[in-house]
Protein backbone atom coordinates (compact mmCIF):
# COMPACT_ATOMS: atom_id res chain seq x y z
CA UNK A 1 0.00 0.00 0.00
CA UNK A 2 1.36 3.39 -1.05
CA UNK A 3 1.44 6.59 1.16
CA UNK A 4 -1.77 8.40 -0.56
CA UNK A 5 -3.58 4.68 -0.06
CA UNK A 6 -2.79 4.42 2.98
CA UNK A 7 -4.15 8.65 3.69
CA UNK A 8 -6.94 7.33 1.55
CA UNK A 9 -8.54 4.83 4.34
CA UNK A 10 -7.98 6.78 7.67
CA UNK A 11 -9.48 10.31 6.82
CA UNK A 12 -12.81 10.40 7.12
CA UNK A 13 -13.33 14.18 8.18
CA UNK A 14 -16.12 15.85 5.48
CA UNK A 15 -14.84 16.31 2.02
CA UNK A 16 -12.54 13.45 2.20
CA UNK A 17 -13.06 10.75 -0.25
CA UNK A 18 -13.31 8.46 2.37
CA UNK A 19 -15.69 10.50 4.52
CA UNK A 20 -18.19 11.22 1.54
CA UNK A 21 -18.92 7.48 1.13
CA UNK A 22 -19.36 6.94 4.72
CA UNK A 23 -22.24 9.54 4.66
CA UNK A 24 -23.92 7.59 2.80
CA UNK A 25 -24.57 5.07 5.66
CA UNK A 26 -26.70 5.00 8.60
CA UNK A 27 -24.60 5.58 11.64
CA UNK A 28 -24.62 3.85 15.30
CA UNK A 29 -24.00 6.74 17.00
CA UNK A 30 -24.70 5.98 20.68
CA UNK A 31 -26.93 3.65 22.88
CA UNK A 32 -30.10 4.57 23.50
CA UNK A 33 -30.02 4.06 27.20
CA UNK A 34 -27.47 7.17 27.39
CA UNK A 35 -30.53 9.90 26.05
CA UNK A 36 -32.59 9.60 29.39
CA UNK A 37 -35.88 11.77 28.66
CA UNK A 38 -35.65 15.49 30.15
CA UNK A 39 -31.76 15.61 31.01
CA UNK A 40 -29.36 17.48 29.85
CA UNK A 41 -27.82 16.61 26.30
CA UNK A 42 -25.63 14.37 25.38
CA UNK A 43 -22.79 15.63 23.10
CA UNK A 44 -21.42 13.16 20.65
CA UNK A 45 -18.97 12.80 17.52
CA UNK A 46 -19.05 10.99 13.91
CA UNK A 47 -16.94 11.46 11.08
CA UNK A 48 -14.64 14.61 12.62
CA UNK A 49 -18.38 16.26 13.30
CA UNK A 50 -20.10 17.08 16.42
CA UNK A 51 -23.67 16.69 17.50
CA UNK A 52 -26.12 16.52 20.57
CA UNK A 53 -28.94 14.03 21.04
CA UNK A 54 -31.23 14.52 23.45
CA UNK A 55 -35.02 13.32 24.46
CA UNK A 56 -38.01 15.47 25.56
CA UNK A 57 -40.06 13.95 28.84
CA UNK A 58 -42.47 11.98 26.18
CA UNK A 59 -39.01 10.19 25.02
CA UNK A 60 -39.11 11.70 21.92
CA UNK A 61 -35.20 11.75 20.12
CA UNK A 62 -33.46 14.26 18.14
CA UNK A 63 -30.28 14.92 17.29
CA UNK A 64 -28.58 18.47 15.86
CA UNK A 65 -25.30 19.52 14.61
CA UNK A 66 -23.61 20.90 18.11
CA UNK A 67 -23.45 24.15 17.08
CA UNK A 68 -26.52 26.32 17.08
CA UNK A 69 -27.51 27.50 13.31
CA UNK A 70 -27.93 31.11 14.77
CA UNK A 71 -24.16 31.60 15.42
CA UNK A 72 -22.66 28.48 16.69
CA UNK A 73 -23.23 28.07 20.43
CA UNK A 74 -22.82 24.70 21.67
CA UNK A 75 -26.26 23.15 21.74
CA UNK A 76 -24.28 20.71 24.52
CA UNK A 77 -25.13 23.61 27.06
CA UNK A 78 -28.97 23.77 25.79
CA UNK A 79 -32.00 23.17 27.95
CA UNK A 80 -34.44 20.96 27.17
CA UNK A 81 -38.33 21.56 27.26
CA UNK A 82 -40.55 19.19 27.29
CA UNK A 83 -39.74 18.39 23.82
CA UNK A 84 -37.77 20.58 22.44
CA UNK A 85 -34.01 22.00 23.18
CA UNK A 86 -33.37 25.89 23.91
CA UNK A 87 -29.81 27.65 22.97
CA UNK A 88 -28.88 29.76 26.12
CA UNK A 89 -26.84 31.81 24.03
CA UNK A 90 -30.05 33.62 22.46
CA UNK A 91 -33.18 31.52 22.61
CA UNK A 92 -33.21 29.73 19.79
CA UNK A 93 -35.73 26.98 20.09
CA UNK A 94 -35.84 23.55 18.62
CA UNK A 95 -38.23 20.99 18.44
CA UNK A 96 -37.45 17.19 18.72
CA UNK A 97 -38.74 16.52 15.09
CA UNK A 98 -36.37 19.03 13.37
CA UNK A 99 -38.04 22.08 14.04
CA UNK A 100 -37.61 25.89 14.58
CA UNK A 101 -40.15 27.17 17.07
CA UNK A 102 -38.74 30.09 18.39
CA UNK A 103 -36.14 32.62 17.27
CA UNK A 104 -35.85 35.67 19.51
CA UNK A 105 -33.38 37.58 17.45
CA UNK A 106 -36.09 37.71 14.69
CA UNK A 107 -39.16 39.21 14.38
CA UNK A 108 -42.64 37.81 15.33
CA UNK A 109 -43.74 37.61 11.46
CA UNK A 110 -39.89 36.03 10.58
CA UNK A 111 -40.54 32.87 8.71
CA UNK A 112 -39.02 30.49 10.86
CA UNK A 113 -38.98 27.81 8.43
CA UNK A 114 -37.07 29.73 6.30
CA UNK A 115 -34.17 29.36 9.24
CA UNK A 116 -31.80 26.28 9.47
CA UNK A 117 -32.58 23.87 12.53
CA UNK A 118 -29.52 21.71 11.95
CA UNK A 119 -31.60 18.86 12.50
CA UNK A 120 -30.45 15.42 11.36
CA UNK A 121 -32.66 12.01 10.65
CA UNK A 122 -31.96 9.71 13.17
CA UNK A 123 -34.15 6.86 14.85
CA UNK A 124 -33.71 3.86 16.88
CA UNK A 125 -34.06 0.48 16.95
CA UNK A 126 -32.06 -2.83 19.26
CA UNK A 127 -31.07 0.00 22.09
CA UNK A 128 -29.24 1.90 19.71
CA UNK A 129 -29.29 5.58 18.01
CA UNK A 130 -28.87 5.72 14.35
CA UNK A 131 -27.87 8.74 13.10
CA UNK A 132 -27.94 9.85 9.18
CA UNK A 133 -25.41 13.17 8.37
CA UNK A 134 -25.05 12.86 4.42
CA UNK A 135 -26.73 15.77 2.54
CA UNK A 136 -30.90 15.33 1.01
CA UNK A 137 -32.95 12.15 2.32
CA UNK A 138 -31.80 9.44 3.56
CA UNK A 139 -31.70 5.86 2.14
CA UNK A 140 -33.53 2.97 3.70
CA UNK A 141 -32.84 1.80 6.94
CA UNK A 142 -30.61 -1.32 6.90
CA UNK A 143 -31.83 -4.56 8.38
CA UNK A 144 -29.17 -6.49 9.77
CA UNK A 145 -29.51 -9.85 11.65
CA UNK A 146 -29.91 -8.21 14.77
CA UNK A 147 -32.37 -5.57 13.92
CA UNK A 148 -35.77 -5.37 15.14
CA UNK A 149 -34.80 -7.61 18.52
CA UNK A 150 -36.24 -6.31 21.63
CA UNK A 151 -34.11 -6.28 25.25
CA UNK A 152 -34.60 -10.04 25.02
CA UNK A 153 -32.54 -10.54 21.95
CA UNK A 154 -29.50 -7.73 21.59
CA UNK A 155 -27.02 -6.88 24.40
CA UNK A 156 -24.16 -4.05 23.52
CA UNK A 157 -21.39 -2.08 25.29
CA UNK A 158 -19.55 0.65 23.42
CA UNK A 159 -16.02 2.23 24.07
CA UNK A 160 -13.95 5.39 22.80
CA UNK A 161 -10.47 3.59 21.47
CA UNK A 162 -7.37 6.16 20.51
CA UNK A 163 -6.76 4.65 17.01
CA UNK A 164 -8.13 4.63 13.46
CA UNK A 165 -11.23 3.01 12.79
CA UNK A 166 -9.67 0.94 9.84
CA UNK A 167 -7.09 -0.60 12.20
CA UNK A 168 -9.81 -1.74 14.26
CA UNK A 169 -11.31 -3.09 11.53
CA UNK A 170 -7.66 -4.92 10.23
CA UNK A 171 -7.67 -6.38 13.52
CA UNK A 172 -11.06 -8.37 12.69
CA UNK A 173 -9.64 -9.52 9.68
CA UNK A 174 -6.77 -11.13 10.57
CA UNK A 175 -8.66 -13.92 12.14
CA UNK A 176 -4.87 -15.64 12.60
CA UNK A 177 -3.72 -13.06 15.65
CA UNK A 178 -6.42 -15.13 17.70
CA UNK A 179 -4.17 -18.27 17.66
CA UNK A 180 -1.27 -15.71 19.52
CA UNK A 181 -3.04 -13.05 20.89
CA UNK A 182 -5.65 -14.32 22.53
CA UNK A 183 -4.83 -17.88 23.12
CA UNK A 184 -4.19 -17.97 26.80
CA UNK A 185 -7.32 -15.49 27.06
CA UNK A 186 -9.06 -17.78 24.81
CA UNK A 187 -8.31 -20.65 26.89
CA UNK A 188 -8.66 -19.21 30.39
CA UNK A 189 -12.13 -17.33 29.39
CA UNK A 190 -14.22 -20.29 27.71
CA UNK A 191 -12.43 -23.35 29.99
CA UNK A 192 -15.99 -26.00 29.43
CA UNK A 193 -17.58 -24.59 26.49
CA UNK A 194 -18.40 -25.78 23.33
CA UNK A 195 -16.40 -23.14 22.04
CA UNK A 196 -12.94 -24.04 23.68
CA UNK A 197 -13.49 -28.00 23.23
CA UNK A 198 -13.54 -27.29 19.10
CA UNK A 199 -10.86 -24.33 18.81
CA UNK A 200 -7.79 -25.66 19.55
CA UNK A 201 -6.00 -29.39 18.11
CA UNK A 202 -3.37 -28.67 20.62
CA UNK A 203 -0.72 -29.99 18.16
CA UNK A 204 2.83 -28.63 18.90
CA UNK A 205 4.14 -26.62 15.59
CA UNK A 206 7.38 -26.62 14.83
CA UNK A 207 9.95 -24.37 15.50
CA UNK A 208 7.81 -23.01 18.28
CA UNK A 209 7.08 -23.36 21.59
CA UNK A 210 2.95 -22.24 21.24
CA UNK A 211 0.52 -24.71 20.39
CA UNK A 212 -1.66 -23.06 17.82
CA UNK A 213 -2.72 -24.27 14.66
CA UNK A 214 -1.94 -22.38 11.13
CA UNK A 215 -4.81 -21.82 9.01
CA UNK A 216 -6.10 -22.22 5.55
CA UNK A 217 -7.57 -18.66 4.81
CA UNK A 218 -9.69 -17.56 1.56
CA UNK A 219 -11.95 -14.40 0.90
CA UNK A 220 -14.23 -13.41 -1.65
CA UNK A 221 -15.96 -10.33 -2.29
CA UNK A 222 -19.81 -10.11 -2.33
CA UNK A 223 -22.25 -7.21 -2.68
CA UNK A 224 -22.19 -5.73 0.36
CA UNK A 225 -18.14 -6.39 1.26
CA UNK A 226 -16.47 -9.63 2.25
CA UNK A 227 -16.97 -13.18 3.07
CA UNK A 228 -14.39 -14.72 4.62
CA UNK A 229 -12.66 -17.97 6.15
CA UNK A 230 -10.63 -19.62 8.24
CA UNK A 231 -10.16 -23.33 7.97
CA UNK A 232 -7.64 -25.25 10.79
CA UNK A 233 -7.64 -28.60 11.86
CA UNK A 234 -10.15 -28.24 14.15
CA UNK A 235 -12.97 -25.69 12.81
CA UNK A 236 -13.60 -23.80 9.92
CA UNK A 237 -14.46 -19.95 10.99
CA UNK A 238 -16.85 -18.25 8.11
CA UNK A 239 -16.71 -14.23 8.85
CA UNK A 240 -18.39 -11.00 7.57
CA UNK A 241 -17.17 -7.74 6.87
CA UNK A 242 -20.68 -5.30 6.07
CA UNK A 243 -19.50 -2.26 4.52
CA UNK A 244 -18.51 -0.18 5.97
CA UNK A 245 -18.10 -0.53 9.50
CA UNK A 246 -19.91 -3.98 10.32
CA UNK A 247 -17.89 -7.29 11.28
CA UNK A 248 -20.12 -10.78 11.89
CA UNK A 249 -17.72 -12.95 14.21
CA UNK A 250 -17.72 -16.48 15.96
CA UNK A 251 -18.63 -17.14 19.08
CA UNK A 252 -19.59 -21.18 19.48
CA UNK A 253 -20.48 -23.54 17.24
CA UNK A 254 -24.17 -24.18 18.54
CA UNK A 255 -26.25 -22.99 15.66
CA UNK A 256 -28.37 -21.62 18.61
CA UNK A 257 -26.29 -19.67 20.78
CA UNK A 258 -25.80 -16.06 20.96
CA UNK A 259 -24.07 -14.79 18.32
CA UNK A 260 -21.39 -11.66 17.77
CA UNK A 261 -20.74 -8.52 15.92
CA UNK A 262 -18.10 -5.80 16.03
CA UNK A 263 -18.73 -2.35 14.64
CA UNK A 264 -15.89 0.14 14.44
CA UNK A 265 -17.38 3.54 13.36
CA UNK A 266 -15.05 6.62 13.16
CA UNK A 267 -15.36 9.22 15.56
CA UNK A 268 -12.34 10.95 13.80
CA UNK A 269 -9.31 10.38 12.09
CA UNK A 270 -7.62 9.15 15.51
CA UNK A 271 -11.35 7.81 17.55
CA UNK A 272 -13.07 5.15 16.94
CA UNK A 273 -16.45 4.25 18.48
CA UNK A 274 -16.35 0.65 19.49
CA UNK A 275 -19.04 -1.55 19.50
CA UNK A 276 -19.31 -5.42 20.86
CA UNK A 277 -22.44 -6.49 20.00
CA UNK A 278 -24.44 -9.74 20.72
CA UNK A 279 -27.58 -11.21 19.90
CA UNK A 280 -30.05 -14.39 19.40
CA UNK A 281 -32.85 -14.15 16.89
CA UNK A 282 -33.47 -17.88 17.93
CA UNK A 283 -34.38 -17.61 21.11
CA UNK A 284 -34.62 -15.21 24.42
CA UNK A 285 -30.95 -14.66 25.52
CA UNK A 286 -30.30 -17.08 28.60
CA UNK A 287 -28.64 -14.93 31.79
CA UNK A 288 -25.97 -17.72 31.46
CA UNK A 289 -25.45 -17.70 27.54
CA UNK A 290 -22.50 -16.01 25.84
CA UNK A 291 -23.93 -12.30 25.78
CA UNK A 292 -25.59 -11.98 29.09
CA UNK A 293 -22.15 -13.40 31.13
CA UNK A 294 -19.94 -11.24 28.60
CA UNK A 295 -21.76 -8.14 29.33
CA UNK A 296 -21.53 -9.07 32.93
CA UNK A 297 -17.97 -8.52 33.56
CA UNK A 298 -18.19 -5.00 32.06
CA UNK A 299 -17.96 -1.99 34.53
CA UNK A 300 -19.51 0.58 32.24
CA UNK A 301 -21.98 -0.86 29.19
CA UNK A 302 -21.69 2.52 27.71
CA UNK A 303 -17.54 2.74 28.63
CA UNK A 304 -16.36 -0.71 28.65
CA UNK A 305 -12.78 0.31 28.54
CA UNK A 306 -13.02 3.06 31.51
CA UNK A 307 -10.04 1.10 33.53
CA UNK A 308 -7.58 0.96 30.80
CA UNK A 309 -5.92 3.51 28.92
CA UNK A 310 -2.32 3.99 27.14
CA UNK A 311 -1.54 6.17 30.10
CA UNK A 312 -1.62 3.04 32.05
CA UNK A 313 -0.36 0.93 29.79
CA UNK A 314 -3.82 -0.96 29.75
CA UNK A 315 -2.88 -2.38 33.25
CA UNK A 316 -0.83 -4.98 31.87
CA UNK A 317 0.64 -7.03 34.84
CA UNK A 318 4.11 -8.21 34.06
CA UNK A 319 4.40 -10.50 37.35
CA UNK A 320 1.66 -12.38 36.45
CA UNK A 321 3.10 -12.51 32.61
CA UNK A 322 6.30 -13.54 33.66
CA UNK A 323 5.23 -16.31 36.09
CA UNK A 324 3.10 -17.63 32.83
CA UNK A 325 -0.17 -16.69 34.47
CA UNK A 326 -1.24 -14.88 31.38
CA UNK A 327 0.42 -14.44 27.84
CA UNK A 328 0.32 -10.63 27.33
CA UNK A 329 -0.86 -9.13 30.88
CA UNK A 330 -3.57 -6.84 29.77
CA UNK A 331 -6.67 -6.77 31.70
CA UNK A 332 -6.07 -10.04 32.91
CA UNK A 333 -9.01 -12.40 34.38
CA UNK A 334 -12.12 -10.20 33.11
CA UNK A 335 -12.84 -12.93 30.39
CA UNK A 336 -13.94 -11.56 27.43
CA UNK A 337 -13.47 -7.90 28.03
CA UNK A 338 -9.65 -9.47 28.27
CA UNK A 339 -10.13 -9.90 24.50
CA UNK A 340 -11.41 -6.70 23.83
CA UNK A 341 -8.95 -5.16 25.90
CA UNK A 342 -6.06 -6.77 24.11
CA UNK A 343 -7.31 -5.68 20.67
CA UNK A 344 -7.47 -2.28 21.62
CA UNK A 345 -4.24 -2.25 23.46
CA UNK A 346 -2.52 -3.49 20.03
CA UNK A 347 -4.42 -0.58 18.12
CA UNK A 348 -3.53 2.20 20.43
CA UNK A 349 -0.20 0.64 20.66
CA UNK A 350 0.65 1.24 17.12
CA UNK A 351 -0.10 4.71 17.48
CA UNK A 352 -0.75 6.23 13.56
CA UNK A 353 0.06 3.31 11.24
CA UNK A 354 2.32 3.24 8.79
CA UNK A 355 1.45 0.79 5.99
CA UNK A 356 4.12 1.31 3.63
CA UNK A 357 6.40 -0.31 5.81
CA UNK A 358 5.14 -3.14 7.01
CA UNK A 359 5.84 -7.14 6.08
CA UNK A 360 2.91 -8.89 5.42
CA UNK A 361 2.60 -12.63 5.76
CA UNK A 362 0.77 -15.79 4.23
CA UNK A 363 -2.18 -14.83 7.21
CA UNK A 364 -2.97 -11.49 6.11
CA UNK A 365 -4.30 -12.55 3.00
CA UNK A 366 -7.92 -10.69 3.80
CA UNK A 367 -6.31 -7.78 5.47
CA UNK A 368 -4.92 -7.10 1.85
CA UNK A 369 -7.89 -7.59 0.34
CA UNK A 370 -10.26 -5.72 2.78
CA UNK A 371 -7.71 -2.60 2.49
CA UNK A 372 -8.33 -3.25 -1.41
CA UNK A 373 -12.33 -3.81 -1.09
CA UNK A 374 -12.11 -0.20 0.93
CA UNK A 375 -10.32 1.83 -1.40
CA UNK A 376 -12.59 0.09 -4.64
CA UNK A 377 -15.14 1.35 -3.14
CA UNK A 378 -13.89 4.79 -2.23
CA UNK A 379 -12.77 5.24 -5.90
CA UNK A 380 -16.54 4.03 -7.42
CA UNK A 381 -18.32 5.83 -5.15
CA UNK A 382 -16.15 9.13 -6.01
CA UNK A 383 -16.25 8.34 -9.74
CA UNK A 384 -20.22 8.13 -9.47
CA UNK A 385 -21.06 4.76 -8.49
CA UNK A 386 -23.96 3.61 -5.96
CA UNK A 387 -22.17 3.60 -2.50
CA UNK A 388 -21.01 -0.58 -1.68
CA UNK A 389 -23.50 -2.91 0.07
CA UNK A 390 -25.89 0.46 0.69
CA UNK A 391 -29.44 -1.29 -1.04
CA UNK A 392 -28.06 -4.96 -0.11
CA UNK A 393 -30.05 -7.36 1.84
CA UNK A 394 -28.45 -8.03 5.02
CA UNK A 395 -30.67 -9.43 6.86
CA UNK A 396 -29.34 -13.48 6.92
CA UNK A 397 -25.90 -12.20 6.91
CA UNK A 398 -24.07 -14.27 10.22
CA UNK A 399 -20.89 -15.62 11.14
CA UNK A 400 -20.54 -19.20 11.65
CA UNK A 401 -19.05 -21.62 13.43
CA UNK A 402 -18.14 -25.30 12.08
CA UNK A 403 -16.32 -27.69 14.10
CA UNK A 404 -14.53 -30.47 12.08
CA UNK A 405 -14.14 -33.24 14.85
CA UNK A 406 -17.31 -32.19 17.24
CA UNK A 407 -15.94 -32.46 21.00
CA UNK A 408 -18.42 -33.13 24.19
CA UNK A 409 -18.30 -30.06 26.14
CA UNK A 410 -15.37 -30.07 28.45
CA UNK A 411 -16.29 -30.20 32.23
CA UNK A 412 -15.45 -26.91 34.04
CA UNK A 413 -12.13 -26.42 35.23
CA UNK A 414 -12.19 -26.33 38.83
CA UNK A 415 -9.52 -25.52 41.89
CA UNK A 416 -7.81 -28.41 44.07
Amino acid sequence: MNELENETIMRVGKGTPTGELLRQYWIPALRSARVEPGRSPVRFRVLGQSFVAWRGADGALGIMDEACPHRGASMAQGIVEADCIRCIYHGWLFSADGHLLEAPTHPATARLDKLPSGARHCYEDGGMVWVWIGDGEPPARPQFAFSGLGDDGIVHATGIVRANWVQMLEGLWDTFHAQILHNRTNRQTFAGTQRLANYFSDKERPNSKMLYDFPDLSVESTEWGLRYQSSDEMKELNYAWIMPWYVHHTVSPDPMDDKAVQIHVPIDDDHTLFWQLMYNRNVPMKPDGFGRKTFGMFPDLNNFRSEYTPENKWLQDRAAQEAGETFTGIATGRGALTILMEDIAIAEGQGWLDRTDESLGATDIVVHRGRKALLDAVESFASGGPALGLAADVSDVEAVFNPKHVQPQQAPVTAG
